[in-house]
């Protein structure tokens, strides 16, 4: 899939209803894309396939005792929760 096509078309949009517009007479304007379309887009790129991480993984220092370690998503508590959950179908 080639990059200009990848995840659709940015849309412009703009914040103009701010409770602090009396200080901030612009508007503010940003660029979105849709957020499905991109990270299926991402997922679909080979390049990325070694970096993806779907599994949780638990890391701990070298210290004695050990103590775990925070880095990434995938090594938070919520990942871990989340993937042990027994409400979730599948």
């Amino acid at each position: 899939m080639p990059d200009d096509e990848a995840p659709g078309e940015w849309e412009l949009h703009s914040l103009e209803d701010m409770r602090w517009k009396d200080n901030h007479q612009c508007v503010i304007k940003y660029r979105s894309r849709d957020i499905i379309k991109s990270i299926r887009w991402s997922m679909q790129q080979p390049v990325y396939a070694e970096q993806r991480i779907y599994a949780t993984q638990l890391w701990l220092n070298s210290d004695t005792p050990p103590k775990r370690l925070y880095t990434e998503m995938h090594t938070a508590d919520w990942w871990w929760e989340t993937q042990v959950r027994r409400d979730t179908p599948g």
